[in-house]
């Protein structure tokens, strides 16, 4: 998505079960915004999307 120059600029989440230092940095070299560890909480992502939005 992000080499595609309407996305450039929009966050993006990684959601995903798999919550390791690789899975993290592949989501990071993959353009990912932020990373998020199901099982989540909702309150943890209410506040990542306040971040993202209010940025």
């Amino acid at each position: 998505m992000r080499e595609t120059p309407i996305f450039n600029k929009t966050p993006i989440i990684i959601l995903t079960s798999q919550d390791t230092m690789i899975d993290r940095t592949r989501a990071k070299l993959a353009g990912a915004t932020d990373f998020l560890a199901k099982p989540s909480e909702a309150a943890v992502l209410l506040q990542m999307l306040n971040n993202l939005l209010l940025h």
